[in-house]
């Protein structure tokens, strides 16, 4: 990945030669949602490929690096931001988006934050109450969601706020579904308010300890169970953007609040055990979604 993100190539690449870098960063990582989508033309399809790459490499920065390495490659990100919005950048991710940028005419701002955020991850591990990790989500996450929708025409600030919905939702899903991934790297994402109400102590024993003892699997199962219900909430309330969008714009949208909530539908079953394994999402299940939500949309009122 780190050859992908920090391409060694001396000479600057053809948009050709860089959108294909981004196919590759894609086919190389994991997410819960569908992240090809058949029924997209190929030049929207190059720009979701160009946000992707751009918004994984900075995950992988701040995730997999070496300590010492991160701000500064945080720097070269955001050197080649303000480049791409030159149209002078070298970085192959930016070359690629370099063309989306100029397109749709976006905004800095949102690729802003998504790199603020992982600046955020750096400083603060913890978080104690739901409005502090909503302040992180509307950096880490609900840019996407505004980028996506300038992509598909929508500029509405209402709409923005429902797809901020969504965005913090999936987000919070990962950070569900990722408890022991995140404890891992010195990181608790679940608000200290909502641990403290369950009588919850999320340190590295966490699974051996709700193995061992009956009452503190009850009170973490408690805890996730409100965690889903809140995130359940948040999906509910973004769902209400599909009504305002196309229908083929809705079903782009909708297979990410499918995505979504068919691993809170995992969470919710398994409880405890999403410490043991973490709950995803396969090819087959990718495969229903893209369908359900080509059916859903296209047969709304």
């Amino acid at each position: 990945m780190k050859n992908l993100i920090f391409n060694k190539n001396q000479s600057k690449l053809t948009y050709k030669a860089s959108i294909k870098i981004c196919y590759e960063i894609i086919n190389k990582n994991y997410e819960n949602f569908p992240i090809f989508m058949f029924f997209l033309n190929k030049n929207l399809m190059d720009d979701f490929a160009s946000i992707y790459a751009f918004s994984r490499g900075i995950d992988y920065i701040g995730d997999e690096l070496p300590q010492e390495e991160i701000f500064p490659s945080l720097e070269i990100w955001k050197n080649q931001l303000e480049l791409a919005f030159k149209s002078k950048s070298t970085n192959p991710i930016f070359i690629a988006l370099e063309k989306t940028i100029k397109k749709y005419n976006l905004s800095k701002v949102p690729f802003q934050k998504l790199i603020k955020a992982n600046s955020i991850d750096q400083k603060k591990n913890k978080y104690k109450s739901l409005e502090e990790l909503y302040y992180y989500c509307d950096h880490s996450a609900n840019p996407v969601g505004e980028i996506v929708l300038r992509i598909l025409g929508y500029t509405d600030k209402n709409l923005i706020e429902l797809s901020n919905k969504i965005c913090t939702g999936l987000q919070i899903t990962n950070f569900i579904q990722d408890i022991k991934i995140d404890l891992e790297k010195n990181r608790i994402y679940i608000p200290e308010d909502l641990l403290k109400k369950h009588k919850v102590n999320i340190s590295n024993s966490i699974d051996q300890r709700i193995t061992d003892d009956n009452d503190i699997k009850k009170q973490f199962e408690n805890l996730i169970i409100e965690l889903v219900d809140i995130n359940k909430n948040l999906y509910i309330e973004g769902q209400k953007l599909t009504s305002h969008l196309s229908r083929k714009d809705s079903i782009i949208i909708q297979i990410f609040i499918s995505s979504g909530e068919i691993i809170l539908n995992k969470i919710k079953k398994n409880k405890s055990e999403i410490l043991q394994k973490k709950p995803k999402t396969n090819s087959f299940e990718k495969f229903i979604i893209i369908i359900k939500s080509i059916l859903k949309s296209l047969f709304k009122n």
